[in-house]
């Protein structure tokens, strides 16, 4: 509740830049409500949910939002028991997205399915220039995937 709150807040609020709201259980319902604010907020740039439990579901609740959000540009979604699915949406997000420079996805549990349309979405995602998979289920075909992106991908430079 205190977070949907938050999240009705966001959808009027014109001042409000970086929002922390690491480590503070809002689960997948809390994720849900703040994705339908940025689907209207044009403030908020910095955006830190870390240990949030948000899982696929949040994580695809927020893909939705990024293919209309104009303004995240920093994204913190690390240890959030995000899987193959919602990394999967996260990466059709980042084929639209113009904005998003900074992913930190590491914790999670995506494996090669995940990394793989992630590593598609790199292919023509000229945005994100900083990406973390660390402490993922990514193996060798995760890694191939992610080899081959880069070498058509000109602007991730930390990974």
């Amino acid at each position: 509740e205190g977070c949907q709150a938050l999240a009705e807040a966001l959808k009027v609020n014109s001042t409000v830049a970086h929002l922390n709201l690491r480590n503070n259980h809002i689960g997948a319902k809390g994720c849900q409500a703040l994705a339908e604010a940025l689907k209207v907020n044009s403030t908020v740039a910095h955006l830190e949910l870390r240990t949030n439990n948000i899982g696929d579901e949040g994580c695809q609740a927020l893909a939705e939002a990024l293919k209309v959000n104009s303004t995240v540009a920093h994204l913190e979604l690390a240890n959030n028991n995000i899987g193959d699915e919602g990394c999967q949406a996260l990466a059709e997000a980042l084929k639209v997205n113009s904005t998003v420079a900074h992913l930190e996805l590491g914790f999670n549990l995506i494996g090669g399915e995940g990394c793989q349309a992630l590593a598609e979405a790199l292919k023509v995602n000229s945005t994100v220039a900083h990406l973390e998979l660390r402490f993922n289920l990514i193996g060798g075909e995760g890694c191939q995937a992610l080899a081959e992106a880069l070498k058509v991908n000109s602007t991730v430079a930390h990974l």
